[in-house]
């Protein structure tokens, strides 16, 4: 159910120190109550003071606090040869988490350079709330997301599918996948369940490059 498949190493922004972190395949009832016991209250909390400040949630890096992730963890579940989860966990709590699919409309590449070839979709990514440039003052671990984009990267290649992902991205996250994983950004749905989110994806070529750089 939860596999123990990797370690990883995440900046402690305080100490300056680079810290352990465990990479879990599939997830349990601790990392679950970790998003709804320390993640929510803090999205929450951010969330009225950013409607008392007159601010979006993508101004405060927080439009995916309404995620549940229960009901996610259920319909992975249900179907564990379509969908997968990982978890990342450092400090004692869980500090990023990601669910893919790779089956379905959505996991054929719309890059130029291979259109139609299958890839790895992330349907879901997160990292915690107090890891967030704008959600809070002083982030505490960097490195998260990135560990958990290179992770659909692995889980692409053991599929063979050449490292390439795809995801739309919220708002607030375009920044990060564009400039800081290096995805290419192929516009915005015009129709669908992802109608006006810019979808992304890592063509074979980058993810070669992105590894490379990992390492």
């Amino acid at each position: 159910m939860k596999e123990l498949i990797d370690r990883v190493f995440l900046l402690n922004r305080a100490t300056g120190r680079f810290e352990d972190a465990d990479l879990y395949h599939g997830l349990d009832s601790t990392n679950l109550a970790h998003i709804e016991g320390r993640w929510r209250p803090l999205f929450e909390l951010r969330r009225r003071e950013a409607k008392a400040s007159l601010q979006t949630l993508a101004e405060v890096n927080g439009e995916d606090a309404h995620w549940e992730w229960g009901k996610k963890a259920l319909a992975a579940l249900n179907d564990p040869f379509l969908f997968d989860f990982f978890v990342l966990e450092c400090g004692g709590s869980t500090q990023a988490i990601m669910m893919t699919r790779k089956g379905g409309q959505d996991c054929f590449s719309r890059h130029p350079e291979h259109q139609r070839v299958p890839l790895i979709y992330v349907e879901f990514l997160a990292t915690a709330p107090w890891n967030r440039p704008k959600l809070v003052a002083e982030p505490t671990y960097k490195g998260a997301g990135r560990a958990l984009v290179g992770t659909a990267v692995s889980l692409s290649l053991e599929e063979e599918f050449g490292g390439r992902i795809g995801l739309h991205s919220l708002p607030g996250a375009e920044v990060f996948y564009r400039d800081a994983i290096g995805m290419t950004d192929l516009g915005a749905d015009s129709e669908g369940v992802h109608k006006g989110l810019r979808y992304f994806e890592l063509s074979s070529r980058d993810a070669a490059t992105f590894l490379s750089v990992q390492h």
